[in-house]
């Protein structure tokens, strides 16, 4: 997808938490900001969020013991990522709205390394308006610090537009 594609996902999602923020709803739940903001913003960035082969929700990392929100994988068919155990290339945990991020990036590090075959991608914690992509290293790890911080809020569009897109995009990872 294009640049201009994010763009308009990332005002999407302004549109709708200002819309929602001006009745009142305070308490957004992770299923509401996935559906309105977050798979918007997945599907701009060129992943078919209805297609298990390129985004997997609730992808069983370790026989059904840990599963982040979204798992996103290249170009394979569904066979090879069910009976060869393909990894993802792209790990997304979600959060809602308004979440403070910082006590979920253990979890994060822990789907990173449940998959053994992961040994590099990224692995994405967001609650739709922040987004910290980092990287996988090696057996699974993480960095402690994100590559890179997005904010779809606040600041210049295509400048958010850009980040996402460079480390996001599915064209990126075919």
């Amino acid at each position: 997808m294009t640049i201009k594609a994010v763009q308009r996902a990332i005002q999407h999602a302004r549109d709708v938490i200002e819309e929602w923020d001006e009745v009142g709803l305070t308490g957004w739940r992770e299923t509401q900001t996935r559906y309105a903001i977050i798979d918007p913003i997945i599907r701009a960035l060129g992943w078919d969020t209805e297609d298990p082969k390129e985004c997997y929700p609730e992808y069983d990392l370790s026989e059904g013991k840990t599963r982040p929100d979204y798992a996103l994988f290249g170009d394979w068919n569904a066979v090879d990522i069910v009976a060869e155990r393909i990894a993802p290339v792209i790990i997304l945990e979600a959060k809602a709205l308004r979440t403070t991020l910082d006590p979920f990036l253990d979890k994060l590090d822990e789907y990173a390394r449940a998959e053994p075959k992961m040994t590099e991608g990224l692995a994405v914690l967001t609650d739709g308006a922040v987004w910290r992509i980092y990287e996988v290293r090696g057996r699974g790890g993480l960095a402690r610090k994100p590559s890179v911080e997005v904010s779809v809020l606040e600041g210049n569009r295509l400048a958010a537009a850009r980040a996402l897109h460079e480390w996001l995009g599915s064209r990126e990872w075919r």
